[in-house]
Formats: structure tokens, sequence, C-alpha cells
């Protein structure tokens, strides 16, 4: 039945309801009707913030007080008062601040006939449009009615069940256990789990309810299917490892432009390449200047490969003694020398096991350590320093340096085998003069985590923006990086602007750009404005050579190019009508 249509009935229905509802454990009165409170309170009495137990104490209806009190939600509790008889229940409107709402019908012998039906026909709509399932049994077991939802839930027709002993609902196999009659042997309510012959797992309460005599007069279950909430947990859990699958992708992501983030072409290019090197399993040479990031470079390609799990371990070749350098990359046995561990030490090789080793200034390795290194790449192995056990490792190399080997090759400084060895894949990085136009991404991504290094706000200047892009940057991301939280970190105006660039940059710019420098001198914004406009109105004058042609370059009137011209005393020989 339609909802609407149904409302419209009950409200007919229920001329005669009373309703009242009330807060906390005292049933504190917070609002009612004039039904209600013509019936349980009395005319003469404001009942508003009252107790509803003591109202009903005060009106000599004590014996209705307790039962209600004690009863569960919905249960009707029926008594009589001045010869009048009376049913009461109650529901909860809001459970966790302890609200219920309080229903009272006043029972008449005049009753209608049609009222009767009516009133019956409303209960039985509500019973089967409840979305739980509800099974009622009598005090011998046996089942008095089930609503629409539980023959949904248990595929089951209401005549074959009903007038029968709950139990043969276990018998056909129905539902797996039989709460009601756990309830009705307990005598108290019973909370468990349910199976039904689907599939379907439900959660079933079963509460009885006693008559005058204490006797249990009938029990009624209250059935939830909770398939569909362990549907939606499982989906829950997906989707949380979901989540982390993409937050640890977007990290990666993150990381990857870390140092060579941007749109260039030649940023395009290196990311390409970078993650064509990670899906093939082979020794990597990375090449580049100082600073252009051969070390995230190396980290992305660990990342993105098949190794990702296993540890990426790295070495400065160029950082530590050559006579400690065979020791650091193959350990040694204890006693190996004087001064060594009593336990000994694993080298990097064993501690990149299944992982990637990244072998920093290759360049700078000594010749006896390239022949060993040589001997690893070949599949020979190596030995701890004083041992004779031989490791065979499982380790990919990644080598990078900013020099030119083939110079160090024909100097004799570098083995050309192991050079021919490691550059199995070449990564080139492009030196940040190359790829001006990724520098305002990197100033952004650099100014953002200046600021939160340090907590503050700043932002930088287009004109400084501008300026930074000239600079020739010899240390280049690195160099660069650190520029920008000097800036960061020194300047007194949450605007860096381009008067607080140190001197440093100024001689590192070509000519032209640092005396834009030198020159800058704050001014109105109405004054740049005409600075501005007085030049775009010269140049396109000078490119089109008629201020109808500057007017369309511009995209604006020619007679506002006529009176800016004159304005400006822009020289009448570049303009020719």
């Amino acid at each position: 039945m339609d909802r609407t249509i149904w409302a419209e009935n009950a409200l007919t229905i229920q001329k005669e309801l009373a309703v009242c509802v009330c807060g906390g454990e005292d049933w504190r009165i917070i609002n009612s009707n004039e039904s209600f409170a013509s019936y349980f309170i009395g005319e003469h009495h404001s009942a508003v913030n009252t107790s509803l137990l003591l109202q009903l104490q005060e009106i000599n209806a004590q014996s209705v007080s307790k039962p209600l009190q004690e009863s569960t939600e919905g249960l009707a509790v029926m008594y009589s008062l001045d010869g009048r008889d009376f049913i009461l229940s109650w529901h909860w409107l809001d459970r966790e601040n302890n609200i219920r709402a309080i229903f009272g019908h006043k029972l008449t012998v005049a009753c209608s006939f049609e009222e009767s039906v009516a009133a019956g026909k409303e209960l039985e709509i509500i019973f089967d449009n409840m979305h739980d399932g509800v099974w009622v049994i009598d005090g011998n077991g046996v089942t008095i009615k089930v609503n629409k939802a539980m023959e949904r839930i248990a595929q089951v027709k209401a005549e074959e069940v009903v007038g029968k002993h709950v139990t043969e609902a276990v018998s056909l196999g129905l539902t797996s256990t039989c709460v009601t009659l756990e309830a009705l042997k307990n005598r108290q309510p019973v909370t468990m789990f349910d199976d039904y012959s689907d599939g379907v797992r439900c959660l079933n309460t079963s509460t009885p309810v006693f008559d005058a005599e204490g006797k249990v007069w009938r029990v009624i279950a209250c059935i939830r299917d909770i398939s569909e909430m362990e549907s939606l947990k499982s989906r829950l859990v997906r989707a949380e490892q979901e989540a982390v699958l993409y937050r640890e992708k977007l990290k990666n992501i993150e990381s990857r432009n870390y140092d060579h983030r941007g749109t260039s072409s030649a940023a395009i290019h290196l990311e390409r390449t970078i993650e064509r090197a990670a899906k093939v399993d082979a020794p990597v040479l990375l090449l580049g200047e100082t600073g252009t990031g051969k070390t995230m470079s190396a980290t992305n390609i660990h990342d993105l490969s098949n190794r990702r799990n296993d540890p990426f371990i790295t070495i400065n070749c160029g950082a530590i003694p050559a006579d400690l350098l065979e020791a650091e990359l193959f350990g040694y046995e204890p006693g190996a020398f004087s001064g060594a561990s009593e336990k000994g030490k694993p080298g990097m090789f064993e501690l990149a096991e299944n992982g990637t080793l990244f072998l920093d200034e290759i360049a700078e390795l000594p010749l006896q350590m390239q022949v060993k290194l040589l001997h690893v790449l070949d599949g020979v192995g190596y030995r701890r320093l004083g041992g004779v056990k031989q490791f065979i490792p499982d380790v990919r190399i990644i080598a990078a340096t900013n020099k030119e080997l083939t110079s160090l090759v024909e100097e004799g400084t570098f083995r050309e085998d192991l050079f021919f060895r490691l550059r199995v894949l070449v990564v080139n990085i492009p030196p940040l003069r190359e790829r001006k136009e990724d520098i305002p991404s990197l100033i952004n991504h650099f100014l953002a985590q200046a600021n939160e290094k340090y907590g503050l706000y700043k932002t930088m200047s287009i004109g400084l923006i501008n300026l930074l892009m000239n600079n020739r940057w010899p240390g280049n991301v690195r160099e660069l990086r650190a520029s920008i939280e000097l800036l960061v970190a020194m300047s007194e105006s949450n605007l860096i602007d381009v008067d607080e660039l140190p001197e440093h940059h100024m001689r590192l710019m070509p000519e032209e750009a640092a005396s834009v420098v030198k020159a800058f001198k704050p001014k109105s914004l109405k004054v740049a404005v005409e600075e501005l406009e007085e030049r775009m109105i010269r140049e396109a004058l000078l490119e089109g050579k008629s201020t109808y042609k500057a007017a369309k370059l511009l995209q604006t009137s020619q007679s506002t190019i006529v009176r800016k011209a004159q304005r400006y005393n822009i020289n009448s020989e570049v303009i020719s009508l």
C-alpha cells in the first residue's frame, strides 16, 4: 500500500491516540498531546519536566507504572482506570539520548465494528510492512504468526508454519537454531545468530511476553537480515585495502616526480625512460650533472620494479676510503683485519639481497675494486674479506656518475669492460637549464615544502620566478631547492620579490636579466600598468605597421590605439594610417 494513503488512513483511525515524549531514566515528560494529558496527567497539572512514572502513580495507576517501565520496546501494556480500558506502549525516538515516545489508546465498548476492523487492518499493515522479520509463538511453542519479511528471509509461506510447533522449522531445514524456544525455556530475552536455508544470516532477538499470572503468553522474535551488513562490511574492507594501495601508488608518483617533475619534453622523456628501465632487471647507468636527481631516479627505478618490496641500498663510492671500500661492499669475517668486529659484518651486497644496490659516484671506484665488481656482474660472485665462502648475490646494480666515463676509459682510470657491462641501460638526466619551462612547477613544489617546514605562508612574485628561470643553475635541482629554502627563511615579507634575490644569483644570470634586477625599483600599480600598456602598444604598432593591425593584434578598437598612442607620445613615424 502507498505510504501516503496509509498515513492518511492512520490519522483517521488514530483520532483518539494519546502521545507523549519522555527523556531520561525517570521518563521526564518533554511534550504530550491533549489526549494524553486528559487521560494520564490531569487537567490542572503542568506535566512538562515531570516524571511520567510519578504522574501515573498520582492518578492511582501504579499497576501500570512498573510494567510499562520494565516492558520492552513496542510491547503493549493493558490496564483499567476508572472503568476505562487502555493500551500503553513505548518506542525509541533517540536511544543514544534516552528519548522515547509513549502511545496510549483508549478502548471503548461503543467502538463501531468498522473502527475495530480498521484498527485491526492498521496493525496488520504495520506488521507486514516491517523491514525486519517477526516470528510469534505462544506459550506452548506453537507458531501464531509470521510477517511478510519473515517469509522473505526464511523462504517460507506463513501457512506452512502457522499452527505448527516451532521446532518443525528446524526439521524442515528452514533455520539452524530455534531462538524463540530458548527464550520460552529461559523466560528471558535471548539474542543469537540464526542461519537460514538460503545462506541468509540473521540476528534473532526473541523476547517473552508474560500474562497476569506470570506465565509466558507469547514469544516475539525480531529477526534482522545481517547478510547485507556483512556484504557492506566486506566491501568496506576491500575499499580500505584499495585506498591503501592507491595511497602507496600516489606516494610512488609523487616521489617519481620529485626532482624532475614537469611537463617539458625532457622531463616526460626522462620519466618514460625510467619506467622502461624499471621493467628490465638489468644494470642501469645514470648519467647527469651534479644535483640533477640521479639518486631520486635510482629510487624511482627501484620503486617501479619487481624488487620494490625488497631492500634499496645506497653507497657513495667516492665517500669511502679505498682501503675500506672492499669491506663495505663485500663485508668481512671476524678478525679479518685490525679493528674488525668480532662478529664480522655483512657487506652492501648481502644487505641488498633480492633488492637493488645503488653505486653512486661509480667513477671514483678504484681500479682494483672495479675488477671485483666486474666479477660480481659476470656471475662469478665474491668472498667476504678474510673469508673463503663464495657468495652469488641476487642484486640489481644501478650506477651513477657526473663524469664522462668514455674519457676516463681513454685515460685508463676506468675499465672499459666494466663500462660496457654497466651501460646495458643508460638514463641521461638533463640539466635544469635544458628544461627551464619546468622551473615554475619546481619552485612551487619547493616553496610549499619550505613553507611547511618553517610554518610560513610565503609566495613569490611573477617577476622573481621569471628571473629565476634565467639562471643557469650549475647546481641544478639541488641548488634550486636550496635557494628557495633560503629565500623563504630569510625574506621579511610574505611576498618574496626580485629585490631579495642574493647577489650570487645575479652573477649567474645573463647580463640582460641581471640588469633588470639591479634596475628594479618598487613602483605603484598604476605606473606599472601604464608602462606595460605603452610597451604593448609600441610593439604592436611596430609589428603591424598600422593602427588598424595593431588594434587587431591587441583585440581592441582602432580609435583606442590612436588615442593611447597620442597619450604616450609614441613616435608618429611608427604609425601609418
